[in-house]
């Protein structure tokens, strides 16, 4: 199997945007009073915070695993390892639709359908906007600022779970299937999809769905819990309830822009919310960068290092 010719391009020109935009977050709030704030965190918070996102990837591992299981498909361990940390590097792209490619590697590495492939990486990220649209829900019970900008936005995230999960039903995608079925493009594919869905409908089953949040809820969890870290570091009052929501309602944000990795709106989210806790503009920043460092550029590295050593494993053919 080869490798999409411009995903190295792409992905320095996302690296790139990256630099970019951290640059503008430094001269917008202070070289000076960022660095102050960055300074002052210690070595045990690094390895804190890194700990949460092993934490955090390892239950997502066991969800993965668990998911093949629930479709019949079993993985020796270590090539699920690696396929698995090895597609972190795609975090990066838009939407993470560059995960798909992991379903691309089951099929031609370990002769797993599409039907079957494409259905668990949609379910991760269906249980990961779950788990997250649920902390923030919890969280802004507790939040005492205002919601101004983000109602719309909120409201929006609810609904795309809803409607995937309304795909369970036989019936409405029979109906949704013959409709679409019309164009001949679709019907060309049409008992693909069905097997898709008919897998995809499997994985949202009472069992699946109950370790799938559970799961997916201590895992995104530990993540906020580290933003609160972050923040009691650097002696801000922010009560974990909060924290939680900041986190949460930064990535439903960057998830649902669609940029690479949600770069821009987490950062910007989580800034813009921290200062409605009346924490400066500098120690938001510091805040976002840090956490940003951990739950976003630790994957990409770790994914890094799982590619570059798994990578001709996983590219060879069965």
């Amino acid at each position: 199997m080869k490798l999409p010719r411009n995903l190295m391009s792409r992905s320095f020109i996302v690296i790139g945007f990256s630099v970019t935009l951290y640059a503008a977050i430094v001269l917008v709030f202070g070289w000076d009073d960022i660095y102050r704030e960055l300074a002052g965190f210690s070595p045990v918070l690094f390895a804190a915070l890194a700990g949460l996102s092993l934490v955090n990837y390892a239950l997502r591992f066991w969800r993965w695993e668990l998911f093949l299981r629930e479709l019949g498909v079993l993985l020796p361990v270590r090539e699920s390892i690696g396929l698995y940390f090895a597609t972190y590097i795609m975090v990066i792209t838009p939407g993470k639709i560059g995960e798909v490619f992991k379903a691309a590697i089951l099929r031609e590495r370990f002769g797993v359908s599409l039907a079957k492939g494409l259905p668990v990486v949609l379910a991760e990220r269906l249980y990961d906007f779950l788990a997250v649209l649920i902390l923030a829900a919890v969280g802004v019970f507790f939040w005492p600022g205002t919601l101004a900008g983000l109602t719309t936005g909120l409201v929006s995230a609810a609904m795309v779970p809803v409607v995937l999960i309304l795909l369970r039903n036989r019936g409405l995608r029979t109906r949704l299937l013959s409709r679409a079925s019309r164009s001949s493009l679709v019907s060309k594919y049409r008992l693909g999809l069905d097997e898709s869905l008919e897998s995809f409908s499997t994985l949202l089953g009472v069992g699946p769905t109950l370790y799938g949040n559970i799961l997916s809820i201590v895992a995104w969890f530990c993540e906020c819990l580290g933003l609160w870290l972050v923040c009691r570091s650097l002696g801000l009052v922010v009560p974990l309830p909060d924290s939680v929501f900041v986190y949460a309602a930064g990535t439903l944000v960057g998830s649902l822009s669609f940029l690479p990795g949600g770069l821009g709106g987490t950062e910007a989210t989580i800034i813009w919310l921290l200062q409605f806790l009346e924490v400066s503009g500098a120690s938001a920043a510091a805040v976002a960068l840090m956490v940003r460092l951990f739950t976003l550029w630790l994957a990409v590295l770790i994914g890094l290092v799982f590619f570059l050593f798994f990578r001709r494993n996983l590219l060879q053919q069965k």
